[in-house]
């Protein structure tokens, strides 16, 4: 098992729909390809944690990189993992731009990294207790949703 992390600013406008139409494809991606993880989007940033087999994990980072709806795609980090962070899902997401969010936390986190990625909070998205914090978060607030 492999997990690949990377960051890239988008070159157009995500609106709801457009972010819709790409979970779309992705999860439909993913799901055929056996991937799975989390796209965080905040202030025209993505920060995106991917896992499954390295060589189809490294293909689609590839085809991510070559995409022109985001540039500066930069690889943050990758490492052979030993289980999945985000098994039940094809691909979580967490669109990190309203005032009242229930994730806060992980809003402060995101925007300290972007702002001075040197000098972030500590955990970031380069670390795996960042996005073992992510899913924690993203799990209690769409369980209260179902409520």
């Amino acid at each position: 098992m492999f997990c690949l992390v990377y960051t890239s600013i988008a070159n157009i406008d995500f609106g709801t729909h457009e972010i819709q139409e790409l979970l779309e494809r992705a999860r439909d991606f993913n799901k055929r390809n056996n991937i799975t993880g989390c796209l965080l989007f905040y202030k025209d940033r993505f920060v995106q944690y991917l896992e499954g087999e390295e060589t189809v994990v490294k293909e689609l980072f590839e085809r991510i990189k070559k995409d022109s709806r985001n540039r500066e795609v930069t690889l943050l980090s990758e490492s052979k993992i030993h289980n999945r962070e985000f098994e039940s899902w094809s691909m979580a997401f967490e669109h990190l731009k309203a005032e009242n969010s229930n994730l806060q936390y992980l809003k402060l986190l995101v925007g300290t990294f972007f702002e001075n990625p040197e000098n972030s909070l500590s955990p970031n998205p380069t670390s795996i207790e960042f996005w073992n914090a992510t899913k924690l978060l993203l799990e209690t607030k769409y369980a209260s949703k179902n409520d």
